[in-house]
């Protein structure tokens, strides 16, 4: 027997729900995070979150700073998120003071080079500034103003991303009326604008710039328009409500035809498009929804085009016979925001299991009738039928027991994903009952979950039995929650995604070569 070089053990630790779990490497567990976000959730408050990755990242920085650093910016510009990005670069500046890769980390990200730091968009630097405040309030002086102590990673980097905005990334971007507006980083860190570009930042300065015309700014000018005449006596009520809607049409117009509204804010505005443009606009608007190089550079999420199609849904009976023809675009714009998936998995039998536990079904909110994508379940079901359709799949869902769903493979990822949600019947989490349930021998398997169960996948365990009887399958944990702890011991064949963003169908596509693909996809990120 060995004395010396003793078998390797991953230490077990008693999960949310009482089961027996494995706790994540540093680095995974801190990805979980930023992949899952902030949101409460049903076993963990966002304060407790947010100690978390201040604790995470101290241990990730102290193994491979750069590595931190990447994380960071691959959450924010490949998983699209904000919030948990801005806790976390603040939580970065302590353990990364004095490291060359801090001042790269508060740098622009340039898109069209796929190079640079976290500010992918200039409000990004708003955000990260009061949060930093918020966690070390500024010393006044004797006249009431604010001392800032930026550390100098912000300051170089700030200064850097101003020095190289155009004028229509500082108009759009002024954060007039929010504690903390561009004007007030531009005072902060003093940045030195070219020759071209000083014209621009004095008009800034004297409040003088303007937006460009933006959807939001359009309607809104043309709503104080027709509310002046009003007050005036120049139009009635009745007259006036005529004259909106005529300009409004006309905006969407201008913007659509010029291919001067932005996808998301096209997105945001479907209901509005649907209500007041006219027939031609309004299929142009859709030809731009449904345009796969648009939906791409837009970085939009599938689960935001689902969002949307719920928010459509809820209001259905305003739209006329537009309802169909629309509820078809959002539903094509769903499927092209996600990679084609049926090309993979070419050999052997898989099975996508989605979790419709208690946990999974708490926190959503209510729009009309409609029950929205704040639940996990709704994001578990979203991506398994996703999973389901296009790899040819068998489904399951689980909870105190598990139990194969039939589906309609012609039908639409929203139908079948409804389908799901609707009979979610809550309850405990039983990981072992899957594979006690599965039908037969398969190569891969799917588990869309937020991996709190109740049991172990231990010796003597249904998944032990299964391995034995039909060979270790690929177990693909798709973690929605972010908590830490995994249901599955480290190996080549466990492979781990988090998280709702069109990144985890990238991954799946190289998964079953390198299981630790989503590290390796993160060092591939160039600051």
């Amino acid at each position: 027997m060995s004395k010396y070089n003793q078998v390797k053990v991953t230490p077990t630790v008693t999960n949310h729900q009482g089961g027996t779990s494995f706790q994540l490497r540093p680095e995974l567990e801190l990805v979980g995070i930023l992949a899952t976000g902030l949101d409460n959730k049903f076993y963990e408050k966002e304060s407790d979150r947010e100690k978390r990755i201040f604790e995470l990242v101290e241990q990730v920085a102290k193994k491979d700073p750069v590595l931190l650093a990447k994380m960071l910016v691959y959450a924010r510009s490949v998983m699209g998120q904000r919030s948990v990005t801005h806790v976390a670069a603040v939580a970065a500046l302590k353990v990364l003071s004095g490291n060359q890769v801090a001042a790269k980390l508060f740098t622009k990200r340039v898109r069209n080079k796929n190079k640079g730091g976290l500010i992918y968009r200039i409000d990004d630097m708003f955000e990260i500034l009061a949060y930093y405040f918020m966690r070390n309030p500024a010393k006044l002086d004797i006249n009431g103003k604010r001392i800032p102590n930026l550390p100098n990673s912000i300051k170089k980097g700030f200064k850097s991303v101003l020095e190289n905005a155009d004028e229509y990334e500082l108009a759009k971007y002024q954060g007039n009326g929010k504690s903390i507006s561009l004007v007030d980083i531009v005072n902060l860190v003093r940045p030195k604008p070219s020759e071209k570009m000083q014209e621009t930042f004095k008009k800034l300065m004297k409040g003088e710039l303007k937006q460009f015309n933006t959807a939001e700014d359009k309607q809104t000018k043309s709503g104080q328009e027709v509310a002046a005449k009003v007050k005036s006596g120049e139009l009635t009520k009745t007259q006036a409500t005529v004259e909106l809607k005529e300009a409004k049409a006309e905006n969407w117009k201008e913007l659509i035809e010029n291919d001067s509204i932005g996808y998301l804010a096209l997105l945001r505005n479907l209901r509005n498009i649907t209500k007041d443009a006219s027939d031609s606009v309004f299929n142009a608007a859709l030809n731009t929804l449904t345009n796969s190089e648009r939906i791409r550079k837009s970085l939009v999420f599938p689960h935001q085009i689902d969002l949307a199609f719920e928010i459509l849904l809820a209001e259905g009976n305003s739209f006329g016979n537009r309802m169909a023809t629309l509820l078809l675009a959002v539903n094509k714009a769903y499927e092209l925001a996600i990679p084609n998936l049926t090309t993979l998995f070419s050999h052997g039998r898989t099975a996508v299991v989605v979790d419709t536990s208690g946990s999974m079904t708490s926190n959503y909110v209510t729009i009309g009738t409609s029950r929205t994508n704040k639940r996990p379940v709704d994001k578990a079901a979203l991506i398994g039928a996703t999973l389901a359709k296009g790899t040819n799949a068998d489904m399951y869902t689980f909870d105190t027991s598990c139990r194969k769903y039939s589906f309609n493979p012609l039908d639409t990822v929203n139908t079948i994903k409804k389908g799901i949600t609707d009979h979610a019947n809550g309850g405990g989490t039983y990981f072992d009952r899957i594979f006690a349930s599965l039908n037969g021998k398969y190569d891969r398997i799917f588990i869309l979950s937020d991996e709190q169960g109740a049991d172990s996948m231990g010796r003597g365990s249904e998944y032990a039995s299964y391995i034995s009887k039909n060979g270790r399958p690929f177990i693909y944990s798709v973690n929605l929650c972010g908590y830490g702890t995994t249901m599955f011991k480290e190996s080549d064949k466990i492979i781990r995604l988090f998280g709702y963003s069109k990144d985890i169908y990238e991954q799946i596509k190289v998964a079953e070569i390198d299981p630790t693909s989503i590290l390796k996809e993160i060092q591939k990120i160039e600051l």
